[in-house]
């Protein structure tokens, strides 16, 4: 039956109802039982953990409770439910996660598949606003799902990566198995209560009551996944303050970020980046004790397995610019009733230059890719159906390498005519103190290089990636201030040591098919100082958005 708010879908001895005023489901009831208590919303909060609440350079944290991360709200924008095939009912709800009044958020869409056997599949596509993007400049805590169920289901059992807390960055010594023990055993004690639990490499998951019935969660491929059963771990600072929670919570993520080390930061490959959409499925069915394993179960193979019912997605591309070519590949969908075939062109600069057909039945999903050779100089876009297009650049433009380096400081050294021919020649990323054993603190250095902008790039801003700069920079190109990092002495020294420099320079300042010069002021307040860390380029190409 349907209402204005409720939807219910009936099955054998199951019966699920969706929220359309909430945007999710809001009960799964089989066998007269209830599996539960809240249902999945798009999440990207975690309790932070030490390395993110100290100040190595910056604090994490602090952005992400500036930006409200751990207070998101979901308001729906629209439901739509229908029948799509014998057996199988669509739930497509589009909804805006954001903190309350705040400006950054996510444009998300859940798209469910209910089958008559009982099982879930939910396809999460979350699209990072503009102000999300500007306003993280560091990394996403997590990308996944929370749900919340009942009480007696305490006992979490997984296939994956144990028995001990796994992150990307810590599963060293850890095996694929599975492994079982009560939500309360996951704790870690930490000196400081915070994150802890997750396990990574997930194929399947289940909390369970004592009679063996339960919700599993499946990962499609995998998924990493942790339980908890405390109310106030971000809020506690010590241990005896922990409260237990009603209910268990359960996250079942697409990507957590890394924990580092202290005091090092994630590496860049553990980071979770809000650099562009994020589509995951996983899928959800309440397990009484008559059904087949867990394992069973997660070997069928579902159709309908999207987080879009759009054609083409998944759309990616490389750029190889030592032998001219682009490598594309996107994933090929056919979400109707009937069988489908489905024509996906390769599209470069607006041209048609390969094409591809597939033949699809209903709910199946297959890849499709391409090679193409592109000239060896020019800016490509290029696109796969009516993806949004992707910006390639030749020749590749690094900025390792030997650069001029000179001791003190003098606004004249950023004018672009400065004749810097007995500045110390360095290579770099290094600190200071390796290459040139400027070991002093409180001290002021320049460093210098030139670089050739191909005429074919007019009309577009370069973005000048410059690595990590210990501890403040002022960057010019051609003489024209194009970013700062960090603050100088007489504002009231901070550091920025760790952070990761790119600016975007407007066409303006460019000097096509010409020489240009870049010029990095840098000051140290303590230990290391310079263009310590990379990547130093390869220098990219952005629309304008004239």
């Amino acid at each position: 039956m349907t209402d204005n708010i409720q939807t219910t879908i009936d099955g054998p001895n199951f019966e699920y109802t969706f929220d359309a005023d909430l945007g999710t489901l809001s009960s799964l009831e089989a066998d007269g039982r209830e599996f539960l208590a809240r249902g999945p919303l798009l999440n990207v909060w975690r309790a932070p953990i030490s390395n993110e609440m100290v100040d190595w350079g910056t604090a994490e944290v602090e952005e992400w409770y500036e930006l409200g991360l751990d207070r998101l709200e979901h308001a729906v924008e629209s439901f739509e439910i229908s029948d799509i095939a014998d057996g199988v009912t669509r739930v497509e709800i589009e909804t805006l996660v954001s903190a309350p009044d705040a400006d950054a958020g996510f444009e998300t869409t859940y798209l469910y598949h209910v089958f008559g056997t009982g099982d879930v599949l939910l396809g999460v596509r979350a699209e990072p606003n503009d102000a999300l993007r500007e306003g993280i400049t560091n990394w996403l805590p997590r990308v996944g799902v929370r749900l919340e169920v009942p009480d007696a289901f305490a006992e979490l059992s997984w296939h994956g990566n144990g028995p001990v807390e796994t992150y990307p960055d810590r599963n060293n010594g850890t095996e694929i198995g599975t492994y079982a023990g009560a939500v309360s055993e996951q704790y870690v004690p930490y000196v400081r209560p915070q994150e802890y639990g997750n396990k990574t490499d997930v194929r399947w998951a289940t909390l369970s009551a004592g009679d063996g019935a339960g919700l599993a969660a499946f990962g499609r491929p995998t998924v990493n996944v942790s339980a908890h059963d405390v109310a106030n771990l971000d809020r506690a600072l010590f241990g005896y303050q922990l409260e237990e929670r009603d209910g268990v919570l359960f996250n079942v993520d697409h990507a957590v970020t890394g924990v580092g080390g202290t005091p090092v930061q994630p590496s860049p490959e553990h980071r979770v980046v809000p650099d562009g959409p994020f589509e995951f499925v996983v899928g959800f069915r309440p397990r009484t004790a008559d059904d087949p394993s867990p394992m069973e179960l997660s070997r069928r193979r579902l159709p309908y397995a999207f987080a879009s019912t759009a054609p083409v997605g998944g759309f990616e591309a490389e750029h190889d610019a030592d032998d001219g070519t682009i490598t594309a590949s996107a994933v090929v969908r056919n979400a109707g009733a009937q069988p489908e075939r489905i024509d996906v062109p390769l599209t470069v600069n607006d041209e048609v230059v390969a094409s591809r057909t597939v033949d699809l039945d209903p709910g199946e999903k297959t890849s499709v890719s391409f090679e193409y050779d592109v000239p060896e100089t020019g800016v490509f876009e290029v696109r796969v159906g009516d993806e949004p297009p992707l910006l390639f650049t030749a020749p590749r433009l690094s900025l390792e390498g030997e650069w001029r380096f000179r001791e003190g400081d003098d606004p004249a050294w950023a004018e672009p005519e400065y004749d810097d021919g007995d500045w110390e020649r360095v290579e770099v990323p290094a600190t200071w103190e390796a290459h040139s054993e400027y070991t002093e603190n409180d001290v002021f250095g320049w460093y210098r290089t030139t670089f050739d902008v191909p005429e074919s790039w007019a009309g577009y801003a370069l973005e000048l990636p410059l690595g990590a700069i210990d501890d403040v920079d002022e960057t010019f190109l051609n003489g024209e201030k194009i970013g700062q990092t960090g603050t100088f002495p007489e504002d009231g020294f901070e550091t920025a040591w760790s952070e990761p420099r790119r600016y975007t320079v407007d066409p303006s300042t460019v000097a096509f098919g010409d020489e240009n010069v870049i010029a990095i002021r840098v000051y140290d307040g303590g230990g290391g100082g310079g263009l310590h860390d990379g990547p130093l380029g390869p220098i990219t190409v952005v629309p304008t958005g004239d």
